[in-house]
């Protein structure tokens, strides 16, 4: 029996593109893993959320599925034409979103026969903002090396996996491309769409306010940072973050404010910096009360 898609977002079968969007939007939210950390249960619900989101947002998906679950046998007959038993909404694993996209990628649009597969480790920024990755395979013959070109979409994380149709004509085939690795960067840590980012600011900046320069994926952008900021206070950079390969929405960026000493302090500041101190409240290390 097909899976209900429709009752995983919670919507109706005549819900509208913005009407499932909005769902799935609220439910992804809230089953996100970076929101519930080692929850299993959570972690198996996202999925099943992407999975049907995958379908519903897709218009020729959508009406492949609507047909199967009205019973005209759309989806029945192709996956019995590729030696499958049933529809291609019956048993879908879940295990991964190479799954999904291998389904309706590889065999479903793409009308061929998945011949080739890559396995990558991109860097950060590679992964973030998609890239166009040469690889040499053997030609469709088996014989000979060619290069193609892999176009990886934005968004990506290690161990998703999607199917490419690469060439023309008689050389087209398809490829599964799986991510095996990402390189962490040197300044950005991610989270879902989000980025994390700690900036070095001096103890003035925090004391009396300051717009300092950070870096983005995108380029530099400007931050202010009010006067009487604390130590380790994090800011919100709207839209600065990463598209979702989902729903190629993105993410943001947090700034988290941390202040530094200089390389050096030389000794005629110590009287001030010990000034400095004598204006600490007695439980500002931790408060108990």
């Amino acid at each position: 029996m097909a899976k209900d898609f429709y009752d995983r977002l919670g919507v109706d079968r005549k819900a509208t593109s913005e009407e499932i969007k909005k769902a799935y939007r609220k439910l992804a939210r809230q089953y996100h893993p970076d929101v519930n950390p080692n929850n299993k249960e959570a972690e198996l619900r996202f999925k099943e959320i992407n999975e049907a989101y995958e379908t519903l947002s897709d218009e020729d998906k959508r009406k492949e599925y609507d047909a199967v679950l009205s019973g005209g046998g759309a989806g029945r007959g192709r996956a019995a034409s590729q030696g499958g038993t049933g529809h291609p909404f019956e048993d879908f694993s879940g295990e991964g979103m190479g799954d999904f996209w291998d389904l309706f990628g590889g065999m479903g649009r793409g009308g061929g026969t998945v011949l080739s597969e890559v396995h990558l480790t991109l860097t950060f920024r590679e992964a973030a903002l998609g890239a166009d990755k040469s690889v040499l395979l053997t030609d469709v013959s088996g014989k000979k090396p060619e290069q193609v070109t892999l176009r990886i979409p934005a968004g990506i994380e290690a161990g998703m996996a999607f199917t490419l149709q690469v060439g023309s004509g008689s050389r087209s085939r398809m490829v599964r491309v799986v991510i095996d690795d990402i390189m962490p960067d040197l300044l950005f840590r991610r989270q879902g769409s989000d980025l994390l980012l700690d900036c070095p600011v001096k103890l003035s900046e925090l004391l009396y306010g300051a717009t300092v320069t950070v870096p983005t994926l995108e380029g530099e952008a400007r931050l202010k940072i009010p006067p009487g900021t604390k130590a380790g206070q994090t800011f919100r950079m709207k839209g600065k973050g990463v598209a979702s390969p989902v729903d190629h929405e993105k993410g943001h960026l947090f700034v988290k404010v941390l202040p530094v000493l200089p390389p050096r302090v030389p000794d005629s500041l110590e009287s001030c910096i010990r000034e400095l101190d004598s204006h600490y409240p007695p439980d500002f290390r931790w408060k108990t009360r």
